[in-house]
């Protein structure tokens, strides 16, 4: 191992910590304005360190009243999460069967992959009108779970794909083992595959949870009440009026990212691993 030269060691840690500032400055800042008064956000020159700790933007979200604020924000963040998990939910159910038989069935039916993939590169305002029209017949509009169906269509072609990678990476002699031994295809999947899909599912799992915790477009369109509403509507309505509360929208911004970031730090390891392995062919 060649050793570096003092400069090569300056201009490497002097690029991490440009790095990081970059990546943590907007959250950084978004935290202090949270907990700033409103009047510190409003002054010019602009006030980077708050004059005193204001916590009255989070006792304004989270305090539960009738018609109140706090009502709206907890119950877009129940169906939020109510939204995001059955998306992920069903994304796995669905996805790790199809993944398996594109895998291990080529032929033609990679070009249902491609199509999906087609799809998914699409602008969400393609599908609206026809997704609006068929949601408000079958009445499903203001609905978690129907809105949870919508964000399958984008979530689904993702995780297809990358699992579909995952499983490339698994040598078929496993499966034809337990061939041997009279397992079904149910069985060579819940016991041979995905056992060793365990870091890839994990990837997906958060990614899928990622994609449908952040997505505004159709929770705006197919949602107006407050049992489906989301937290991305929710904020971005906090920022509608004639005067905006920038300390109640930075607050907002910060309880809506915590979830995907803790998750995201608790389970690092798990999702390098699951993106490194599906580009390992072995």
């Amino acid at each position: 191992m060649t050793k570096r030269r003092p400069y090569q060691s300056i201009l490497l840690y002097s690029a991490v910590i440009v790095l990081v500032i970059y990546l943590t400055a907007p959250f950084l800042w978004l935290i202090i304005m949270s907990i700033s008064p409103s009047t510190d956000l409003t002054q010019k020159p602009l006030r980077w360190i708050p004059s005193a700790i204001d916590l009255s933007s989070y006792e304004s979200l989270l305090t539960m009243g009738i018609n109140t604020r706090g009502e709206l924000f907890l119950h877009a963040l129940v169906n939020s999460l109510t939204t995001a998990l059955f998306a992920v939910f069903v994304s796995l159910v669905v996805t790790i069967p199809a993944s398996w038989v594109l895998s291990r069935y080529p032929g033609k039916k990679s070009l249902v992959l491609s199509a999906a993939i087609f799809t998914f590169m699409l602008p969400p305002i393609a599908y609206a009108l026809p997704l609006y029209r068929m949601l408000s017949r079958l009445g499903w509009l203001n609905n978690s779970f129907s809105l949870a169906l919508v964000y399958c269509t984008i979530v689904l072609p993702f995780c297809t794909w990358l699992i579909k990678e995952n499983i490339d990476t698994i040598p078929y002699d496993l499966e034809e083992s337990a061939i041997i031994d009279g397992a079904s295809v149910a069985r060579r999947i819940t016991s041979v595959v995905m056992p060793l899909l365990l870091p890839a599912l994990g990837t997906v799992a958060l990614l899928a949870l990622i994609m449908a915790w952040d997505e505004y477009f159709y929770a705006l369109l197919f949602t107006s009440s407050k049992e489906a509403i989301t937290l991305p509507v929710v904020i971005a309505n906090l920022a509608s009026g004639r005067q905006s509360s920038y300390n109640l929208i930075a607050a907002g911004g910060v309880i809506a990212s915590a979830p995907p970031v803790i998750i995201g730090m608790l389970f690092q390891r798990a999702l390098v691993r699951g993106l490194v392995q599906g580009g390992v062919k072995e």
